[in-house]
């Protein structure tokens, strides 16, 4: 084949391929923690207006506590993407970031998409969209990398990679 149809520099094949995916990873992040953000205002919507003993669930701080961290969890996972991507747009290292974001974020979304279709009772467990992100975001976990490669990654950035091997 003519060097004219190669993509890239000769012999740069793999690092470019392991860039892609640092921006994959930060990407993957911001698309489970947007089903994480619609979960949430759903949910918040859903217990402000829903009743119990005479006050909307929400005036219960065991519904409204749980949400309010998801959602400082949710806002904060976001940051993080949304960094690991200017520093990709500024040419800075930016590995363990997106491994962070690849690692946390489907891991959070799921465990708010669960939160949220529990506050939603059995509705939320058999009807409606819920129980369909839930599964949606669990294989987030797994394509890309696991949680694990993503620690190794993140460990290797920090330590070096001589003080993790492989």
């Amino acid at each position: 084949m003519p060097a004219s149809h190669r993509l890239g520099d000769e012999n740069r094949g793999f690092v470019q391929v392991m860039q892609g995916f640092d921006f994959s990873r930060a990407l993957i992040g911001l698309q489970v923690l947007a089903v994480a953000r619609v979960s949430l205002e759903e949910t918040w919507a859903h217990v402000a207006q829903r009743e119990a003993f005479g006050k909307p669930l929400s005036a219960f701080q065991g519904v409204s506590h749980p949400l309010a961290d998801l959602d400082t969890q949710v806002e904060a996972a976001r940051l993080l993407c949304l960094q690991a991507l200017w520093l990709k747009d500024r040419g800075l290292p930016h590995s363990a970031e997106a491994a962070m974001c690849k690692w946390w974020a489907p891991k959070l979304a799921y465990e708010t998409v669960h939160q949220c279709l529990l506050m939603h009772g059995h509705g939320g467990y058999d009807r409606g969209p819920m129980e369909q992100r839930l599964r949606d975001v669990l294989g987030f976990q797994i394509g890309d990398g696991t949680a694990q490669i993503m620690k190794t990654i993140i460990a290797r950035a920090r330590a070096g990679r001589s003080a993790v091997p492989s």
